[in-house]
């Protein structure tokens, strides 16, 4: 990281053009980075904001337009020559090996070594410095893939910041964070201003937008649609300027009272959890919130099958519920949508039609065969009810944005009818129409009798669907809030408390 205060960097993109498959994503954007200045980058899902950082990081090259340094202009060939410039990368989905320790990923491609051998000893004091440094309370020997998704985050962040890094890029990075430690990077993202640094922050929280940035850019449809100093517009012109029209965001709606209890969990344990009893019926939507590695996302891994627990019971309508598997869990009713969309449900080498009915070829099938007319039928049908921006059911899944992405995972288990829905993170990195309609989307669920587990790091979703909100603490249910106690303020005093 630059020390040195007057050691600016500024960071030129003029004219920037795009297509993929025919279709622009970028149409002549301009987009200028100054050393000691926050950049926030807003706009919809599929505006064009992943395709400018693909192509600030060197994944993508553009059809047309340049890139200056400093005046001078630069050509990214790959990640590497752009790392080799100074600019490091935070993308939304996370680029971690899972099997490794923290100290091991922060330290990877740069091992310190003692002769032939690494020095483990001292890469875990580098490794605890650093995230020290960045006020990140992670053990450097913990392994990775057994850390909850805010956790995850941190250690890319500490990654990025670990190289001589002039301009940093973060994508969504308070996506997975609680409000306390979105605060905590937000203090240490205004300490790397101070040294210089140029940032580039896109988000669609606007609310901590305005809170960081000191300059905010809009696209829509892959143009710019302009630039304005923070303090010289407002969160409202800056919505307007995204949509290009008023988004009908309603209140809480109305309702209808609880049914039979469907799922009935007593003093849970595992990794994490140290006995959590839980309830959730028929038509209610339960939310379950906490810091990181409280204990909601091993609930979440119990209950699909992809972790065991350690003790206690689990019921599901009356009968005893250990899935062994994902696959058990989906037959028996039940859902699940990761926070990790991109790294733990889609499938990243397929199309829309292999992602979007993975969970229903086995109903598709006969005598070992999936009848490949009824699987494009209900790819084309869920497509069209979730309105799946895709140039058709072939086009790679990992191309679309973020918003459609989710929006395929949703339809996924949407066609399979479930009865009970686990949705991590469900609106995480996405638009505020996208936003809107998922929320509404789950409004329908529980009115339908469908029973939601909701978990999520962002108080003003939670307050608008939850019925009620568990807030985990240390693995242990610390408060149960409901309206009209259910509110921002309540939930995230009692993540903290104590």
């Amino acid at each position: 990281m630059p020390q040195d205060p007057h050691e600016l960097r500024r960071v030129s993109l003029n004219g920037l053009t795009r297509s993929f498959s025919g279709v622009r994503a970028l149409k002549g954007v301009d987009l200028e980075l100054r050393g000691g200045e926050i950049h926030a980058l807003c706009g919809e899902n599929g505006a064009g904001k992943s395709t400018l950082i693909q192509i600030l990081g060197g994944v993508v090259r553009p059809d047309s337009g340049s890139i200056a340094i400093d005046g001078r202009p630069v050509r990214f060939a790959n990640p590497a020559s752009a790392i080799a410039e100074g600019i490091a990368i935070i993308h939304q989905e996370l680029s971690l090996v899972d099997p490794f320790t923290v100290a091991e990923n922060l330290a990877l491609g740069a091992e310190p070594r003692f002769g032939p051998w690494i020095d483990r000893r001292a890469m875990a004091r580098e490794a605890r410095r650093r995230l020290d440094e960045l006020g990140f309370a992670l053990d450097p020997d913990a392994h990775v893939g057994t850390l909850a998704i805010g956790q995850r985050q941190q250690v890319e962040i500490a990654k990025a910041l670990g190289r001589d890094v002039r301009v940093l890029v973060l994508d969504e990075p308070t996506a997975a964070l609680s409000r306390a430690e979105a605060e905590r990077l937000f203090a240490v993202l205004r300490d790397l201003r101070a040294r210089g640094l140029a940032i580039l922050y896109v988000s669609h929280h606007l609310e901590e937008v305005f809170a960081i940035a000191d300059r905010i850019t809009v696209l829509r449809d892959g143009s710019r649609v302009g630039s304005w100093p923070t303090p010289e517009t407002t969160l409202g012109e800056v919505v307007a300027h995204m949509v290009g029209e008023a988004v009908d965001v309603r209140e809480r709606p109305p309702r209808k009272p609880a049914g039979e209890p469907l799922l009935h969990a007593t003093r849970v344990a595992g990794k994490t959890l140290r006995g959590l009893d839980l309830t959730v019926a028929a038509g209610e939507v339960v939310g379950l919130t906490g810091l990181a590695g409280a204990g909601h996302e091993e609930l979440a891994a119990i209950l699909f099958g992809d972790a065991s627990r350690a003790a206690g019971e689990i019921a599901w309508k009356g009968r005893p519920f250990r899935p062994r598997h994902p696959v058990e869990a989906a037959r028996r009713g039940v859902a699940m949508v990761p926070a990790d969309r991109r790294g733990r449900g889609l499938i990243p080498t397929q199309g829309v039609l292999e992602n979007m009915t993975i969970a229903s070829d086995r109903d598709l099938s006969r005598w070992g065969w999936i009848d490949g007319r009824r699987r494009r039928e209900l790819a084309r049908t869920w497509c069209e009810k979730f309105e799946v921006a895709a140039s058709g059911l072939s086009q790679r899944v990992l191309t679309l944005s973020g918003g459609n992405q989710q929006k395929v995972l949703l339809a996924r288990w949407a066609a399979r009818n479930p009865e009970l829905f686990i949705l991590n993170e469900p609106t995480r990195g996405i638009d505020v129409k996208t936003r809107e309609a998922i929320h509404r989307w789950v409004d329908e669920l529980a009115d339908a009798g469908r029973s939601v587990l909701l978990i999520t790091s962002d108080t003003q979703e939670m307050v608008r669907l939850a019925d009620r909100c568990l807030v985990l603490r240390e693995g242990r249910v610390a408060k149960v809030l409901e309206p009209p106690a259910l509110t921002e303020h309540a939930v995230v005093a009692a993540m903290v408390e104590g």
